[in-house]
């Protein structure tokens, strides 16, 4: 029953993401810009080339929460942010003294890039962007597994989104 809510409330979210997907930021305050001179950026969904389906909603609305901190919504954009997730893996890391797998990695390859969107010139892009987040197993309980699985993925994404925010403004 859990997993069902947990799911309605997924796709509700994902709707949300598609919906404004499109949407333009720009930097808040008083009028700082991004890299080359970027006043507002769009940030659609991500392209999830993993066989894990539906982790791009999730991260991409990472993205947009986190730079939404720092921007505000426009009608336009100068520039896109585009991601792609190249890699999601799990990795047994911890065992018990009878060999019972404890603890996995969830690991995250992205491939991050921002552009103009008047001539396609890059301003910023790192084509590896590796986040990892460990979490526990509960052998006895899968769907508590899945949870969390789930919650560290939620971590991972806005981990990421924060570190790569303040990569990006370090060039201003």
């Amino acid at each position: 029953m859990r997993a069902l809510a947990h799911l309605r409330i997924f796709f509700l979210f994902l709707a949300m993401l598609l919906f404004a997907g499109g949407c333009g930021y720009h930097v808040a305050g008083k009028g700082g810009k991004m890299p080359g001179g970027v006043a507002s950026v769009s940030i659609p969904v991500f392209l999830n080339n993993t066989a894990k389906p539906g982790i791009e909603g999730t991260i991409t609305g990472a993205f947009v929460s986190e730079f939404m901190n720092t921007v505000s919504v426009s009608d336009t954009a100068d520039a896109v942010m585009e991601g792609v997730i190249k890699s999601y893996s799990l990795t047994a890391v911890s065992f018990t003294k009878s060999d019972i797998n404890q603890e996995y990695r969830l690991t995250v390859i992205l491939s991050i890039r921002m552009k103009s969107l008047k001539d396609d010139k890059v301003f910023w892009e790192d084509l590896d962007v590796t986040d990892y987040e460990d979490y526990a197993v509960n052998a006895s309980d899968v769907t508590a597994t899945k949870e969390a699985e789930f919650e560290a993925f939620r971590k991972l994404s806005k981990d990421t989104a924060r570190r790569i925010k303040e990569r990006m403004l370090e060039m201003f």
